[in-house]
This record gives structure tokens, C-alpha cells and sequence, in this order.
């Protein structure tokens, strides 16, 4: 039997996929040239311009703001600029002595407390306390010791406590000590 025309002329053309996946490539690829040229002139023709425009805008302005600004006002703008910036370096290395003083409540002994404190240049803080017994004293001194916020400690005085009237009183022991404290025990957190 012999086969229909049909398929005869079916198996005599070259098949179409072929052809159609070539000319979908190249149309791809040609709508993908045409989206880039059309965006590198828009931008190019467009967008630059309009830049350029707002740049040469702001150059104006501050042409304007310079030319109304005189000397005298010029003078007196870098003056305070220059003490703000002054005054935000000495800020920064300020010494805050709130930060002692929270430091002084976790590290004190519980039967200790203090008649005054001085402090002074080189991170030195006088101390002078009373205690309920001198062993207490010994642990308070055992404590700043300890501490990794202290270089040194000086005691200056261990005594029994002076009574009102001047004479020595059995109601505890006053100490004297002189601590040479770390730097940033005192310095701002602040950066």
C-alpha cells in the first residue's frame, strides 16, 4: 500500500522547530538590543540633562548663600564652629565622677561608711570612713585591693573613732585611705 500524499509532503519539508527556534532567539535577542539602546538614550539624552540641570540649580544656591553671608557673619560662623568643636573634644575626655561614686556603692563593705571623700588630679580619691571593727577595715581595704579598677592603695590612718566631745569612743574604727584609681573609671562612655 502505498503511502498517502499527505505524509509524502509532510516527509519531503525540513522540519519547522528548527526555523522557529532560530527566529525566537533572534527576536529575542534583537528586542534585547532595542531595550538597551532605548535606555542608554534616555538616560543619555534625558536623564544627564536633567542632572546636569539640578546640579548647575544647587551651584546657584550656593553661590547665593555665599554671596549673602559677609565677612564679619563668616568670621563669626568658623569662631563658633571652632569652640563647639572645642568644646566637644574637652567633653569627650571629661571626667564624671557619678561613675566613682556607683563604683564606691558596689565595692563598700556593709558595716563601712564614709565621712568624706576628696578627689584629685592623677586619679586620686582620699577616702576617709568608719567602720564597726577593724576587721571590717581590713575587708574594705581587701575589697579595693581586689579591685581590678584600682592600681594602688595607701592607708593613712586606722584609729579607733573619735567620740563628739573629742575623746575615743567604743562605736568604731576610722580608717584613712588614698586609692589611685584606673582612668576609665572616670571617663564618658560616650564615643
Amino acid at each position: 500500500m502505498p503511502l498517502p500524499q499527505q505524509v509524502i509532503e509532510q516527509l519531503g519539508r525540513d522540519p519547522e522547530t528548527s526555523r522557529t527556534f532560530a527566529s525566537g532567539a533572534l527576536i529575542f535577542s534583537v528586542g534585547i538590543l532595542a531595550i538597551t539602546a532605548a535606555l542608554y538614550l534616555g538616560m543619555v539624552f534625558g536623564y544627564e540633562p536633567y542632572l546636569n540641570n539640578q546640579i548647575s540649580g544647587i551651584k546657584s544656591q550656593v553661590s547665593t548663600a555665599n554671596n549673602s553671608i559677609s565677612t564679619d557673619q563668616e568670621t563669626q560662623i568658623v569662631d563658633f564652629y571652632s569652640q563647639i568643636a572645642n568644646l566637644q573634644s574637652i567633653l569627650s575626655h571629661h571626667v564624671y565622677a557619678t561613675s566613682l561614686l556607683s563604683w564606691l556603692e558596689n565595692n563598700t563593705q556593709a558595716n563601712i561608711y564614709y565621712q568624706s571623700m576628696d578627689f584629685s588630679a592623677g586619679n586620686l580619691v582620699a577616702l576617709k570612713g568608719v567602720a564597726k571593727t577593724e576587721a571590717d577595715v581590713n575587708q574594705q581595704i581587701a575589697i579595693f585591693e581586689s579591685s581590678p579598677d584600682v592600681k594602688s592603695v595607701s592607708v593613712s590612718s586606722i584609729a579607733p573613732a573619735s567620740a563628739p566631745g573629742g575623746g575615743t569612743s567604743s562605736s568604731g574604727v576610722a580608717f584613712a585611705v588614698t586609692l589611685t584609681m584606673q582612668p576609665t573609671v572616670f571617663s564618658s562612655q560616650t564615643p
